[in-house]
């Protein structure tokens, strides 16, 4: 059981603070608007949102992954869409933290705590959604530079993110091995954002494509080795998705929360209808939900943190329990406030909205299952206390 210490409490009173005096004032607005106005970003840079995972000695908090987990849920629990604006950035800093060199980082990490830069994560494309292998942005090195062109689809804070974590084919043939990863300036000649999609949840949130005409990256804006992309990638969904299995659980607290105080508040038949066996029995239903999958969370981050091996199975667990219950826990908030629950009135409503996309993005549930089930298959799959 994960008990808070003080200096988690403090940090994530903070954060409860803010979101809730600046942001969720706003989060109406945002979602009917599909906007993310640009002030919020200076905000939450201020309140330290983009240094969460950064090394102290670069100004950063170098959260651990649990750290990392826990703030994330309290953003979540008020506004997803902030919650996916603070998890994408730090899983396009974690390569950095992986695999960039010391000059990479002594570049980048600077501009985000001092000059309040973001970072998006691009690697989805139309025919590379849960298959990477199947990227087809190209990278060609020439003189000293690589010239990237293609594009990326579904890309989250898209036209938001200063620069972009990108991954390309530098080796074609190589398949998996062919795979590198760049940072790429938005400023960049040649680079441009496209369709911005209209989304069913965390909508405030913007999700671009991204256009590559012959954008020139100097090398050494390549992260890590050429032809390490796919592993690093790999490492990288070790961490994220723990960070998805966040962002479902903050979304599953927000819309227990509401039905809950709805219920208090809300008399049929000369009582709350809190009173009424029923809608205790769904009620107990959804927190129980709740817990199990904050448990399992909180479990796997204490594993990835005390660097437990091979972790990739656990984290595809938590991600896919989670965000699950985020989906049951919120369609039952809605059925638990009846009429009222469907109406854009009360948050539920939203958060119902915002928790079917933690079951797709950072790899389908339906690839989770297919990562739990090919280390069972590998003897991976150890036990409830991993002695390896």
């Amino acid at each position: 059981m994960l008990i808070l210490n003080s200096e988690q409490k403090v940090r994530l009173a903070g954060v409860r603070g803010f979101m809730e005096e600046v942001i969720a004032p706003r989060s109406v607005d945002m979602d009917e608007g599909q906007e993310f106005p640009l002030d919020l970003k200076e905000k939450m840079a201020d309140q330290g949102l983009f240094r969460l995972i950064i090394p102290k000695s670069f100004g950063g908090m170098e959260l651990s992954l649990t750290d990392l987990c826990l703030v994330i849920e309290e953003v979540s629990r008020v506004d997803a869409s902030m919650g996916v604006t603070v998890q994408g950035h730090a899983t396009a800093l974690r390569p950095l933290l992986l695999a960039a060199s010391p000059e990479l980082r002594g570049e980048m990490f600077p501009l985000v705590v001092e000059k309040k830069k973001a970072i998006g994560f691009a690697i989805t494309e139309s025919n590379a959604g849960s298959d990477s292998s199947g990227i087809q942005t190209s990278a060609v090195l020439r003189d000293g530079n690589y010239i990237l062109n293609g594009g990326k689809c579904f890309i989250t804070s898209g036209g938001i993110a200063d620069y972009y974590l990108v991954y390309a084919v530098t080796s074609p043939e190589k398949r998996h091995t062919g795979v590198s990863a760049f940072i790429v300036d938005g400023a960049s000649k040649g680079f441009s954002i496209g369709k911005k999609e209209s989304k069913m949840g965390i909508r405030a949130s913007p999700t671009t494509d991204l256009v590559f005409e012959n954008v020139m990256v100097p090398i050494s804006k390549l992260v890590g080795r050429e032809g390490e992309g796919f592993l690093i990638l790999m490492r990288t969904l070790e961490a994220s998705r723990p960070t998805i299995g966040a962002q479902a659980l903050g979304i599953a607290e927000g819309a227990l929360e509401c039905a809950s105080q709805f219920a208090r508040e809300t008399i049929q038949s000369g009582k709350s209808l809190i009173e009424h066996q029923g809608i205790q029995f769904m009620l107990a239903e959804m927190a129980t939900q709740v817990e199990a999958a904050r448990a399992l969370l909180y479990w796997v981050t204490e594993m990835y943190d005390q660097h437990v091996q091979p972790i990739a199975h656990y984290s595809a667990m938590s991600k896919y329990f989670a965000s699950d219950v985020a989906m049951r826990v919120t369609t039952d908030a809605v059925q638990v406030m009846g009429g009222p629950g469907y109406m854009k009135q009360y948050p539920a409503e939203r958060m119902m909205r915002d928790a079917k996309v933690t079951q797709i993005y950072e790899g389908t549930n339906q690839i989770q299952r297919l990562v739990i089930g090919r280390a069972i298959i590998k003897s991976d799959y150890s036990s409830r206390y991993p002695l390896g």
